[in-house]
């Protein structure tokens, strides 16, 4: 009997072993693919704004060499023209209207084309180029824009990381004056020898994050999205009537893992 209950012992010690090896086994084995299933949306997520971005590329490339080019063209007829028409006042009035009209258009396809790749970003990079978006509101609008740059130390960021932070800034922007109605923004760029911060403020309607509606819960997708990409933390603020602010840390590579791609 005693032989009996030993062997019985033994089975159920075993059998629980085998048990937790199992189990152990399996959560491993759930692990791995969930860290898998992660790598593979971070991978889409990468990819999918990798290729917004080039399309960007692309297109201002076109509306610069393409559009653009041939405006200038047109343009510099419509001057040579314009020396045969006086004689011809309605003829005269007619290039003039012209005239407005090519002008404008040369001008709405720089700022589309500066939109779509901002050339102070590459190459002045981040500060600059908030400044000149900010200034470019600032001049087209009644909103009050208000940008501060505190720097302690320069340092270089990638230009993967400026381009997403500037993506942020104007999708930002875009949503205050759209779904917030705001007339006041404040944004801050602050650096030292560690990190990245920008802060961003609105007076705007605000709204509950819990219950964004679709077309501002699509933009802060995207921005957090970003957000993810760069590795960069946040915290966001805003409740209904108390206006929107986010604010985003970006730890330099040498103080959190540095982007991989």
């Amino acid at each position: 009997m005693t032989i009996g209950i030993l062997i019985m012992l033994s089975l159920a010690l075993a059998f629980i072993v085998f048990f937790n090896r199992s189990q152990r086994k399996i959560l491993a084995e759930q692990m791995r693919v969930q860290q898998l299933k992660l790598e593979h949306q971070e991978n889409l997520l990468y990819n999918n704004i990798k290729t917004q971005e080039e399309e960007r590329k692309r297109i201002a490339k076109d509306l610069h060499d393409e559009v653009g080019s041939k405006l200038n063209v047109i343009h510099l007829n419509l001057h040579r023209l314009k020396k045969n028409a006086a004689a011809s006042p309605v003829l005269e009035e007619t290039v003039s209207d012209i005239f407005g009209v090519i002008n404008d258009t040369i001008d709405t396809t720089r700022r589309i084309s500066h939109d779509l790749l901002p050339p102070t970003l590459e190459n002045f990079g981040l500060a600059d180029a908030i400044k000149e978006l900010c200034d470019s509101y600032q001049r087209t609008s009644a909103l009050n824009l208000q940008f501060d740059h505190v720097q302690s130390e320069d340092r270089p960021i990638e230009k993967m990381v400026e381009l997403n932070l500037f993506r942020i800034i104007q999708e930002l922007i875009s949503n205050s004056i759209k779904h917030g109605q705001a007339s006041q923004i404040n944004i801050r760029l602050l650096a030292n020898n560690k990190e990245l911060r920008l802060e961003y403020q609105d007076n705007g309607q605000g709204f509950d994050p819990n219950q964004m509606n679709k077309k501002t819960g699509l933009g802060m997708q995207n921005i957090e999205s970003r957000l993810q990409m760069i590795q960069a933390q946040h915290s966001l603020d805003s409740q209904p009537g108390a206006g929107f602010s986010l604010s985003i840390k970006y730890p330099y590579p040498n103080d959190s893992p540095s982007l991989s791609r």
